[in-house]
């Protein structure tokens, strides 16, 4: 009977570790596959700031307001190693249907932060980020050689 009672725990521990691995889903890999496809820059017109940072208005917003410095926002975007389309970060992470919510700009990389300014509720614009503005300070980022790509859909201004 001793036996019996060691034996059991050490059975479920050995189907839970089969059943575990047999999933083919990873638990830690992230699922990009909701995010849109990349904004059509064709027809928009090209705008590029003296700090470097490139956008493209793709649809106007409305509203009185205008995203400035110190605004909280919600933001729909997804960002891309300009060089090679993949996907790096996006607010569509893993089927989230919900716009990110900044509290503050300041946390943001400059280029990001830049091309959030004077935006209005529902615009939609495409960044490009180069890396001086975006993570080209950070000795450890894997994205500080890279030129970044956002598409950013403006949900809200939280404050104004």
């Amino acid at each position: 009977m001793t036996s019996l009672r060691t034996l059991i725990p050490f059975l479920f521990l050995i189907i839970f570790t089969l059943s575990f691995t047999a999933c083919d889903d990873d638990p830690f890999e992230i699922d990009y596959s909701s995010a849109p496809d990349p904004f059509d820059i064709e027809s928009a017109e090209r705008v590029e700031t003296e700090s470097g940072l490139v956008y493209y208005v793709i649809e106007e917003g409305g509203g009185a307001f205008e995203v400035k410095r110190r605004d909280q926002v919600t933001v729909y975007y997804t960002g891309r190693r300009e060089s090679n389309g993949e996907i790096f970060d996006s607010s569509y992470r893993n089927g989230n249907p919900s716009p990110a919510t900044f509290n503050s700009l300041g946390n943001l990389i400059e280029g990001f932060r830049e091309g959030l300014i004077g935006m209005k509720e529902g615009e939609k614009r495409v960044l490009i980020i180069p890396p001086e503005l975006g993570y080209g300070n950070s000795e450890t980022s894997s994205l500080r050689d890279e030129t970044l790509r956002f598409d950013v859909e403006l949900a809200q201004i939280l404050t104004n």
